[in-house]
């Protein structure tokens, strides 16, 4: 297959033909790029030279292909890991909470940091599961989360964050 014109459908580039001629099949509707069958074999990644350079750089010091696969999943996954971990104190968009930050750490009786993110979060997910909720049902929510922890005020950021994420 081959054509200097890539400003049609993916499902009529080049590559995409060529993999469907041998058979690969689309994940589907649902699924996302699925007119793209590049990315259902794993061609994703090398879209372009550039890329390819890259991956050719960082797979020179490996012995084999086994060996660099399996040092990039790991760098996938601890990537994934930490993008999870830091999804645990951010914000949902567009699901609002009765109270701020400041009014959080003074109910809680913390000072600003990650666990004021991880109160509103816990919120947001009260919001979510119950629906909206009163500035007093938000107040009493933190604090029957501090009570069910057995947490004093200097005890409640480590075990509120660790709490939480075990509810995610």
């Amino acid at each position: 297959m081959h054509t200097a014109e890539f400003g049609g459908p993916r499902e009529d580039w080049p590559i995409n033909v060529a993999l469907a001629r041998l058979g690969v099949a689309s994940a589907g509707l649902g699924a996302p790029d699925y007119r793209d069958l590049s990315m259902e074999v794993g061609l994703g990644q090398g879209r372009d030279e550039e890329d390819w350079r890259r991956a050719a750089l960082n797979a020179y010091d490996a012995a084999d292909y086994d060996e660099w696969h399996a040092r990039e999943q790991a760098k996938r996954e601890s990537e994934e890991r930490a993008a999870a971990e830091r999804a645990i104190y951010e914000r949902l968009p567009g699901t609002s909470v009765p109270l701020n930050g400041k009014e959080i750490i003074t109910q809680l009786g913390v000072p600003q940091g990650r666990m004021i993110g991880a109160a509103i979060r816990h919120l947001q997910q009260l919001h979510i599961d119950r629906g909206p909720q009163s500035r007093e049902e938000a107040e009493a929510a933190l604090r029957t989360r501090a009570a069910e922890q057995g947490l004093t005020p200097g005890h409640r950021r480590n075990a509120l964050i660790r709490s939480h994420e075990t509810d995610s």
